[in-house]
């Protein structure tokens, strides 16, 4: 319904400044950072409505960032090993929103009221500022056994904000009920602060290390994190679609993770075979989840229950000599949600057993071989990779958890081979490439968003090219 393409388009700029001091007995660092994000965010959303009506989003944001970092780490040697610091964030967006229809379709219509084309246009921001203090210790028993425990005490908050000077209408209501000739209501949008959602949280580190060998460590580790709230823009808004439609929630909380962890590292066989293998078990509690509302696709965040995901990673690499050299690596994982009430349900379209977004197997593993040319070195290498198909989102409907979600589907399981040559000496290096040999189609992403008909994303097509690199 709309002549003009969709763009995502951002300009990133960012300013680091970093100094050290090295004393006898420790490193002092500090780290400032700042950093600016101009973006663009044109996109058709008539696919929400199967295209009955225009009805698009003109969405210009600016992000500016700013991040401190200082960090005291003990000299090396001696029996104790020390780090302590503070970290600091904060994070303004200001974004300015207008819901586009078409002034072709308005005068068709004959629907007036509206100054253009835009029927609700408003502007707003937030603030999100994290502060932290955090330490860590080890203390080696032996050189075979040692322990680490580390503390870390975070401040949350973030608040968004609505500024005053807008407009919204009833556009959507009037189109789709397929009227015409009428004068659109238009009220303006009046200034409003959002629910200051805030978070404290204390996570924290204990590991322990065995070396039975020297070739060989083993450790066993417990350690929790959390993600910052999330405050939801259009928190408490109705739908003008259907009125009985859910009214966006506040925000979402803070989510938690409990990783459980085992795992060894080695070198064997004189140095020709390298290892790391390890078992994990995490409980992820509170998650935060993206919810869309039926009637008008309006995104918001929520909590729902609990989920667990175990299962093991492994990295192995096999160096027989004669320049040959082979690299295995990949994850076996089960993962699901495990807790949920009927709310949660209800409001996030989650259901209990279902599988998370990922894989239950992914791995690769290249072969490679290296060689002389002359006075260059050269190289021949493929790598084959698997990815197993997951549910790309939640399957029903927020809202009606007895509605399948028109949007639900799984990702496809695929397999990749990737081939390359190339020649290095001295400073600069060629290489050539076929990515995707086999020039498989397979589907790797499928966007949550009823409103855009490209919702699925796609492996890149073969892909033939040189590159070239100099270091200088």
């Amino acid at each position: 319904m709309t002549e003009r393409p969709d763009l995502f388009q951002s300009d990133f700029t960012s300013y680091n400044l970093t100094a050290n001091w090295e004393m006898d007995w420790a490193t002092l660092t500090s780290s400032s950072t700042y950093s600016n994000i101009d973006g663009k965010f044109i996109v058709d959303l008539a696919g929400t409505f199967n295209q009955l009506i225009p009805f698009a989003l003109d969405a210009v944001g600016y992000d500016e960032n700013f991040v401190q970092e200082v960090r005291l780490v003990s000299a090396d040697g001696g029996d104790w090993d020390w780090t302590v610091g503070g970290f600091y964030f904060n994070k303004r967006r200001d974004i300015d929103y207008d819901y586009r229809s078409s002034l072709d379709f308005l005068q068709t219509r004959n629907l007036t009221g509206l100054p253009n084309e835009y029927y609700q246009s408003y502007s707003g921001y937030f603030d999100a500022i994290e502060s932290a203090a955090f330490g860590e210790l080890t203390y080696r028993f032996s050189e075979q056994f040692w322990l680490t425990g580390g503390l870390r005490y975070t401040e949350t908050s973030v608040q968004s904000h609505t500024l005053a000077g807008g407009y919204n209408s009833n556009y959507l209501a009037v189109a789709l009920g397929g009227f015409s000739n009428v004068a659109l209501t238009v009220v303006p949008v009046a200034a409003a602060d959002g629910q200051k959602v805030e978070a404290d949280n204390m996570s924290y580190k204990v590991s322990a290390s065995y070396k039975p060998m020297d070739n060989l460590t083993t450790y066993a580790s417990i350690s929790t994190g959390f993600r910052s709230p999330v405050a939801n823009a259009r928190a408490g808004s109705v739908s003008l679609v259907d009125p009985n439609d859910l009214v966006i929630p506040n925000g979402a909380d803070s989510d938690e993770l409990t990783n459980y962890e085992v795992g060894m590292k080695g070198t064997f066989l004189n140095g020709k075979l390298v290892s790391n293998l390890s078992a994990y078990y995490i409980l992820w509690e509170d998650i935060q989840v993206q919810a869309n509302r039926l009637s008008d696709q309006v995104q918001f965040a929520t909590n729902i229950g609990e989920a667990v995901s175990q299962g093991i990673e492994f990295e192995v690499g096999y160096y027989p000599g004669n320049g040959f050299s082979l690299f295995v690596n990949g994850s076996l994982n089960d993962t699901e949600i495990t807790e949920l009430t009927p709310e949660e349900a209800a409001i996030s379209g989650a259901e209990e057993g279902l599988q998370l977004a990922m894989p239950n197997f992914q791995g690769a593993a290249t072969a490679r071989y290296d060689f002389d040319i002359g006075d260059m070195d050269a190289f021949v290498s493929g790598t084959i990779a698997h990815v197993g198909d997951f549910p790309a989102m939640l399957p029903n409907t927020p809202g009606q958890p007895n509605l399948p979600a028109a949007t639900f589907d799984y990702t496809d399981a695929y397999t990749t081979l990737n081939l390359q040559a190339g020649i290095e000496k001295d400073n600069w290096k060629v290489t050539g490439y076929v990515e995707n040999l086999f020039d498989d189609n397979s589907v790797t992403y499928v966007h949550p968003e009823a409103f855009t008909d490209a919702r699925y994303a796609r492996l890149r097509p073969q892909t033939i090219g040189v590159r070239l690199s100099l270091d200088y």
